[in-house]
């Protein structure tokens, strides 16, 4: 068996925190929303959970568990997937989209 370096372990722990912070975001939203959820396409959940994961790694920890994901209205979400849509194209993380993702995220009532 391979031996794996404290990088790649880091990495992966990495990985897996941001996996787990999306998915609970996901399902707060989700209930937050309630039938309205099943307005959003497969790819619309997978362009959010894109850029939700992009804005757990710009956001302080903090503050990603302060934002009332459950609070979030429908044109929010769909505001977040059509900012993602528009960036999925670039080859590295679009700053401008993630800056504007998290000021829906942040914003307060």
């Amino acid at each position: 068996m391979p031996e794996i370096t404290k990088t790649e372990v880091g990495r992966m722990l990495f990985q897996v925190h941001r996996e787990k912070g999306v998915e609970t975001a996901i399902k707060k939203i989700r209930h937050g929303i309630g039938d309205d959820w099943k307005l959003f396409t497969e790819s619309d959940i997978k362009v959010l959970e894109r850029m939700l994961g992009e804005c757990w790694v710009y956001i302080d920890s903090v503050v990603w568990e302060s934002i009332a994901f459950s609070q979030l209205k429908y044109t929010d979400v769909l505001h977040i997937i059509q900012i993602g849509d528009v960036s999925k194209g670039k080859d590295s993380t679009d700053t401008k989209a993630v800056t504007d993702v998290t000021a829906i995220l942040t914003r307060k009532g």
